[in-house]
């Protein structure tokens, strides 16, 4: 399984796109292979829709779900549930976007303190 995305590809939608043009599937092939249909990945594709059929992508697409789950913008249950359990976040989280820094320089700095 690769994992390795081009840099400009930055949301799920490019990744998608990005994936299935590089196994040369069509929009439709890969529609059938999901269980979705061509018009509503055509609006995944340009980020117009959002899916519960990550899994299934993944498999088709041949990445690891991980990958799809890390350019989808969606907030999981679990961390909107956590988010509202620590409302502190939210002031971190202005913070954050007000420092202007990207999500993995902020990843590379929590890990270099975990170390």
């Amino acid at each position: 399984m690769s994992t390795a995305l081009p840099t400009n590809v930055r949301t799920l939608g490019d990744a998608v796109r990005f994936l299935r043009e590089r196994q040369g599937i069509s929009l439709r092939q890969l529609a059938t292979k999901v269980g979705v249909s061509a018009p509503f990945l055509s609006d995944l594709e340009r980020n117009r829709r959002s899916t519960e059929k990550l899994d299934q992508l993944a498999t088709a697409l041949d990445v690891s779900v991980e990958v799809l789950q890390e350019l989808d913008g969606r907030m999981t249950p679990d961390l909107k549930e956590w988010i509202a359990a620590n409302p502190g976040m939210i002031a971190v989280l202005r913070e954050i976007r007000s420092s202007g820094r990207r999500p993995d320089e902020i990843r590379a700095a929590l890990t270099k303190r975990r170390r």
